[in-house]
């Protein structure tokens, strides 16, 4: 590697676990473990002031928080020499460096949601089954909101290990990506992100399709009905000056 290359690091199940860090004192700086599927991957750059050497590759466990945590020699990395030219060249480069994607893709027969990025895609209508692994006893105390939903949807679960529960997805949700709150019954402060989905840019699901189409007929129907009644009162109408123009014509003929 040479200072300001990006090395993308993957992970089978086994080599390492999810959410792990990766660091190295030859990298900008840490590098987190996320899902997609079927490995663990993560993006590091090379610093440009990192000298010609090798460089232990350190995994920290993803409950490690202080110093006296140990972590693992999980690999190395080579820097080569360069120049000071292709180090001001490298430094312009690191600050242009986009922020790495913090989205995630999960086993499709994983349930929804496994992280906070775990993002999956669905349809404008459908109804979708959120479930909640990790909060034992929360029974009902636990509501998500999001503005992809047609309500708030409450977490639900008889055995306390998940809960979950099914909401609807609006109909008129444009296509883009959406943040699902969560709030709890004794939570202080504002709602937080918990989950994130994506509404697909194809066509609404068939529950879409038949909401629209039940309105359109209801539409239709009031129309119909208003132009009859209109109709109604224009037959109305002349029957009655039908029935005047008689009225005068006998009294004028009894004159």
């Amino acid at each position: 590697m040479h200072p300001g290359d990006t090395l993308t690091i993957n992970a089978k199940s086994g080599e390492a676990s999810y959410a792990e860090t990766i660091t190295s004192s030859a990298f900008v700086k840490a590098g987190k473990l996320r899902m997609v599927d079927p490995l663990l991957t993560t993006t590091v750059t090379v610093a440009c002031d990192t000298r010609p050497g090798t460089y232990p590759v350190l995994l920290h466990g993803a409950g490690d928080v202080g110093p006296e945590e140990h972590p693992f020699r999980w690999a190395r990395v080579r820097v080569e020499a360069t120049d000071e030219a292709a180090r001001r060249v490298c430094r312009n480069k690191v600050q242009k460096l986009p922020p790495p994607s913090l989205e995630e893709r999960w086993a499709p027969d994983s349930t929804w949601p496994q992280s906070a990025w775990d993002v999956r895609t669905f349809r404008a209508g459908s109804r979708i089954t959120i479930t909640d692994n990790y909060d034992e006893g929360s029974d009902g105390d636990i509501t998500l909101t999001s503005r992809a939903f047609t309500d708030r949807s409450v977490l639900r679960g008889a055995r306390a290990v998940l809960t979950a529960t099914t909401t609807t997805l609006r109909c008129d949700s444009a296509p883009g990506l959406y943040v699902v709150y969560r709030h709890d019954a004794d939570q202080p402060g504002p709602d937080k992100p918990w989950a994130r989905l994506r509404i697909a840019s194809a066509a609404p699901g068939k529950a879409c399709a038949a909401q629209q189409a039940a309105k359109h007929s209801a539409g239709t129907s009031r129309t119909g009905t208003v132009a009859w009644a209109a109709g109604g009162v224009l037959l109305a109408a002349a029957a009655g000056a039908a029935l005047l123009l008689r009225a005068n014509s006998r009294r004028t003929h009894s004159a």
